[in-house]
């Protein structure tokens, strides 16, 4: 599938990127610019199991098939919700931490990027959690 457009009022042109699990079983799209920007986090789960996150506002998430096959992981202070296919394993996306309502940390890995123009990628201190979101560190997408 290709993006297809976004019609909203917003200035900023939006796409929607499509992406599934390993298995297929999981299918979403999510809708953002263009231009996008790549979080690399190094905390434990994100840095073992090769989450490159894309933040998106809920309205800009679809989940089209699969809900039954996610399985919740939560650990620590249990605010973030992961979720897994039960199939192959593969973290799609969860709900994080820094914003537990109304966004989602889609796995940029598990998306068709090609109507992307431009990705840049930026770290983030997940293993200085804390410290890095009272940094500001922590990067939406548009």
């Amino acid at each position: 599938m290709s993006g297809e457009e976004t019609t909203t009022s917003d200035p900023i042109e939006r796409v929607w990127y499509h992406g599934e699990c390993h298995c297929g079983g999981v299918r979403f799209s999510a809708a953002a610019s263009r231009n996008l920007t790549i979080s690399l986090c190094n905390c434990g789960i994100c840095y073992k199991s090769g989450h490159q996150e894309l933040m998106v506002p809920e309205e800009r998430f679809k989940l089209h098939q699969g809900q039954q096959y996610l399985k919740p992981y939560r650990f620590g202070n249990c605010i973030a919700d992961h979720t897994f296919c039960a199939v192959c394993g593969i973290m799609p996306f969860y709900r994080p931490r820094s914003h537990p309502t109304g966004y989602f940390s889609v796995n940029a890995r598990c998306l068709d990027l090609s109507p992307a123009k431009n990705i840049e990628y930026v770290e983030f201190d997940g293993q200085n959690w804390e410290e890095s979101i009272a940094a500001g560190q922590h990067v939406l997408t548009e």
